[in-house]
Formats: structure tokens, sequence, C-alpha cells
């Protein structure tokens, strides 16, 4: 069967909760998406509020607080957020290919088991930051290694963020303690971490869950073979694998405004995400140092970007990339009234201006 690109964009959206918000938990809804992005700290906090009903910042805040949520380098070697209970799993995962510092202190002769050891007991004694881990052991990395390489040793899950690294306002970068011990078995954790990608961003191409999962087509392979899968075909013959039980609405439902956070999931989650992200603005959203602007969607879209800043005036600034219909900036004007709202609670004014006006 042949999927157009309109059919993409509703079958993603509704998995991603952005056709309808989800009555869920924060951490259920985390579950749900098969973890969050979490390098700018108030993104998965924000990815909730567009996705879920009456989201309250505290309820994050204390599952992250009390360990129900876990802030850790998975997916892409980069932060997540993902509940405690499927943490093993994505460790498991992600650690099928070997972190690149690790490769380069192991062709430096480096014993990686020894200096992982070494780093471990230091972060039993009290959390450390990247820098401070840099100091400790500049002595056992090679002199033309950067300092930084020495995480190397324990990258692949060793060891996870502080709980107070994954609060909504905290910007001072993190800090380290020894991750759980590892029982997951590496085989079925793949498993089921791709069939959680497939329900959270399906359908999709093995070049897409490649890109997600940060791991070579051969890596995962035998895991998606695995399961019982339905095949599609994209417009442009991509082979699209997908979950047989998974919600594939009509196109012609209608999608909502919904603004989407910084490093936002949906934009990042394909090889090629035109279902969401028209080719011509991807240069425009996704820069070249790896940033991805905050955006906003019309008629399940990338449409524009957003800023508001958490301190100074409550403001909402809106870029349109697109010509917009009156009626569609109104819609978008209404939901940043709301956004800004949730993020400025104490704010005794709210403004919502275009850059354009």
């Amino acid at each position: 069967m042949e999927v157009s690109l309109r059919q993409l964009n509703r079958w993603t959206l509704a998995r991603q909760m952005l056709l309808e918000r989800a009555d869920l938990g924060a951490v259920t809804g985390i579950e749900r998406l098969a973890g969050m992005q979490a390098q700018h700290s108030p993104s998965p906090y924000i990815g909730l509020w567009s996705r879920l009903r009456e989201l309250r910042r505290e309820e994050l805040e204390t599952a992250v607080m009390e360990d129900r949520v876990i802030k850790a380098t998975l997916m892409r070697g980069t932060l997540h957020l993902v509940s405690a209970r499927d943490f093993d799993r994505y460790r498991a995962a992600c650690r099928r290919g070997q972190h690149p510092w690790a490769r380069q202190l192991r062709a430096r002769r480096v014993d990686v088991d020894a200096l992982r050891e070494e780093v471990l007991d230091a972060l039993r004694e009290r959390p450390r930051s990247r820098a401070e881990l840099a100091r400790a052991f500049r002595h056992r990395v090679p002199a033309d290694l950067p300092d930084w390489t020495v995480l190397g040793a324990v990258a692949g899950g060793h060891v996870i963020n502080v709980p107070e690294d994954a609060r909504f306002g905290h910007f001072g970068g993190s800090r380290y303690r020894p991750a759980p011990p590892a029982e997951a078995d590496p085989e079925p954790a793949l498993r089921s971490v791709v069939a959680a990608y497939l329900r959270a961003f399906g359908p999709a191409t093995r070049a897409d869950v490649a890109q997600w999962l940060g791991l070579p087509v051969g890596v995962f392979a035998p895991a998606l073979d695995a399961l019982e899968l339905v095949t599609f075909r994209a417009e442009d013959g991509r082979p699209l694998v997908d979950l047989h039980d998974a919600p594939r609405p009509d196109a012609g439902v209608a999608a909502p405004v919904r603004f989407l956070s910084r490093w936002d999931n949906l934009l990042l989650g394909y090889d090629r995400r035109e279902r969401v992200l028209p080719e011509h603005l991807r240069r425009t959203v996704i820069r070249k140092n790896g940033d991805v602007l905050p955006t906003f969607l019309v008629d399940g879209l990338v449409a524009g970007a957003w800023a508001a800043p958490l301190r100074g005036p409550a403001a909402v600034t809106l870029t349109p990339f697109v010509r917009l219909q009156v009626r569609d900036r109104r819609r978008v004007v209404r939901e940043a009234e709301e956004l800004l709202a949730w993020l400025r609670p104490d704010a005794t004014t709210h403004v919502v201006r275009w850059a354009s006006d």
C-alpha cells in the first residue's frame, strides 16, 4: 500500500499526541514518546505541555527528583529523559555501539575498564561535573586527546545525571552519578526499544530508525526483523515498516496548532523529516551547529518559530516561515497565549507578538 505524505503526517501526529492531547501522567507520556530529548532543560516540559492535558510542571519535577524519571545520555549520544522503568532497556540498546571517545582511549592503549572503575569510585563519593572529571583524570588521558575524553570510559549508560539536572530551569551543565546496575538482556531490550520507536514515530524506514537510535542499520536489523510488522510504501518508493496495531487516522482529520520545544523529538526522529518539516525549511529550523529551533505547527507542518525568554517581560515572539491565513494566525496566537500563561504564571502581563509586525 502506498502512503501519501499527508497520511504519514496525520499518523505521526496521532502517535505523538499532537492531534489531541492525551489524558496521561508525565511519566507515562515520556514512555509513550520513547523518551524525550533533554539538552535544554525546559524542552521536555514544553513538549509534554503540548501533548498532555493539564500538565503541571511540578508533576514532572517531582518525578525526576524521586528518580521515577532519569536524565541520561542515550539515543544518538545525547541527553534524554526516560522513565526509570524503561532506562535499563534503552541503556542496553544504546550500548550496542562503542562510543567514539572510548575507541580513542583504547586506540592509545588506555585500560578503559580500569579507568571506568576509577571514575565510578570518584562519583560514588559525590556527583561531579564533566569539568571536574576532566581535571581529576587528566593524568589518565593521553596528552594528544582532549580532557573530556575521559567520559568515554563511562559512556554507554555507566553514569546518569543527578536529578537536579532535569529540573525545568537548570542551565548549569551536567553532573554525573553512577547508574543503577545493568540487568536487561541486550537482544530483547533492543527489540523493545525499536518497537517503542515505531509506536511513537512510525511508520518509518530503517534509515529513520538508525537516525533516531544513532546506530548502524546492521546493529538493530535483527531486532526489527523479529517484530511482527506491516509494510507500506512512501510516495517516493521508500519501504516503511510499522506495528500492526498502530493508530492510522484518516488523512482528512484536522490538525490543531501545536508548539514544539527546542530539539523536539518530532524533528529529530527521522532521516527524512518532510512528513512534518518541509524540506525547504530544514536548514532554517535545524542549524549547522545541530541546534533545532522551537517551532509551531499549522495544519500539521512546521510553519514558524517562536521564542519566549524565561526572564524579563513575559512575551512570545512568533516568526512565520510561510504566509498564514488570518484564521491560522489567530489560532497560533491563542495557543501562544496558553503556552505563555503556563510558562510564566506569575507574570502580571503576557504579550504575544509577530516578528514581522
